[in-house]
């Protein structure tokens, strides 16, 4: 650790010592909170979608590890990670103006001055000059930041004119006129998009972890396509809103069955969140809105399946826009049973089968593959947790129980 060691440094030696010290996780995290939590804060437009924030992330802590890879050459090149791209590419898809794109690199260099001044303060006192540890090292960093805007513009506006030209643009503004609600004939927005409007219309928004580090966009179009095989459906409208996410409407005569979807997405690494199938422009809208919510809870929570289902997690989207509420309802309907302890995963589970059952033990054993003395041991524990008899309060433990699930209240 360079702020420990008691031997006198010389600048390039300090250097050396902090390059491996950083680059440790927890350092990078602690780099990634400080640049990160003050972008949020400043820029409501990425705090308050899901998915933004999370490539924020992403870029953050790449660009941060890049960095640190090239600080002690004499003439170090920047080397932009494909993840600082990607938030590039989804904001310019998005629309959204290139003056949210500057202020999140003016944020993000006045909050890693203020980590380098944290840096350099913390230099023993045997240790090279604490200015020139300081000069050194926002050297580098702006000189970082300034090339990273050139060439992170240049990138925003080559996707704002790829998304603005030709049918590809048509397709984006009529799907983005249907979303905000605007009156277009349905038969117009069917002919403008190529799409069966009128059918069925099941909305899936599909994206990959970060830990996809080479998911794009055109992987996620060969998901949708296998998906639409798979519930025999003409091939799907999509629309990109970023380099790593994709939404997809099926059209279909019926609900889709959806059973397939998870060996699907699983196949290819990525994770998908389904909305209610409707029909009509109402459906085209309501499904997505479904769909968009599903995945956002998916990310806050940082838990679930491959695939989530809106009307499984229905109710914990509703509650999760009242986070004091939902953990005071779990609290108060479940006590115990909680707690954040993987052995008490099939306790709820069990007691949730039970109560959407309808107290029938029966039907949950062999819903759970169980033998019915191991059904009602686990509700004998269940009932020691709650601290109350089951009979009691039962559609606010169903809908406790459906928020522990989602990952909320933990």
């Amino acid at each position: 650790d360079p702020n420990v060691e008691a031997s006198a440094w010389d600048l390039d030696a300090w250097v050396g010592a902090y390059v491996a010290d950083a680059s440790s996780d927890a350092n990078v995290e602690k780099f990634v909170q400080a640049v990160d939590s003050a972008i949020l804060e400043q820029i409501p437009e990425i705090a308050e979608n899901a998915r933004l924030s999370e490539e924020l992330h992403a870029s953050t802590k790449s660009q941060w590890r890049s960095f640190l890879t090239v600080l002690e050459r004499e003439n170090p090149d920047l080397l932009l990670p494909p993840q600082a791209v990607d938030i590039a590419v989804s904001m310019a898809r998005r629309g959204m103006d290139v003056g949210i794109l500057l202020k999140v690199y003016r944020v993000a260099a006045d909050a890693t001055w203020e980590f380098l001044v944290g840096v350099a303060d913390a230099v023993p006192d045997d240790g090279p000059e604490r200015a020139d540890v300081l000069k050194f090292l926002w050297g580098r960093a702006s000189r970082w930041i300034s090339d990273s805007i050139d060439r992170l513009v240049l990138t925003y506006f080559t996707e704002r004119e790829a998304v603005f030209e030709g049918a590809f643009a048509r397709r984006n503004e009529t799907v983005q006129s249907l979303l905000r609600g605007d009156s277009i004939p349905v038969d117009t927005a069917a002919k403008d998009l190529g799409h069966p409007i009128r059918a069925q219309q099941t909305c899936l928004v599909l994206w990959f972890n970060d830990a996809a580090a080479d998911g794009s966009s055109t992987d996620l179009e060969a998901i949708a396509q296998a998906i639409a095989r798979e519930v025999t459906a003409p091939r799907p409208l999509t629309v990109a809103p970023g380099s790593r996410e994709l939404w997809v409407w099926l059209a279909t005569r019926q609900a889709p069955d959806m059973a397939g979807l998870p060996a699907i997405v699983e196949r290819y690494g990525a994770r998908a969140a389904i909305g209610g199938p409707s029909p009509g422009l109402a459906g085209f809208r309501t499904s997505h809105r479904e769909a968009v919510d599903a995945q956002r809870l998916v990310l806050r929570a940082g838990t679930g399946s491959a695939v989530t289902t809106y009307a499984d997690v229905e109710l914990a989207c509703l509650m999760s826009e009242q986070p004091e509420a939902a953990q005071q309802l779990i609290e108060r309907e479940l006590g115990k049973l909680a707690e954040p302890d993987p052995a008490l995963d099939i306790v709820r589970a069990t007691l949730s089968h039970y109560l959407r059952n309808g107290s029938n033990i029966v039907l949950t054993a062999s819903e759970l593959f169980v033998h019915r003395n191991t059904v009602r041991y686990r509700l004998d524990q269940a009932e020691e947790l709650v601290g109350h008899p089951l009979t009691e309060r039962r559609t606010e433990m169903d809908v406790a129980l459906r928020l522990v699930t989602a990952g909320l209240g933990r």
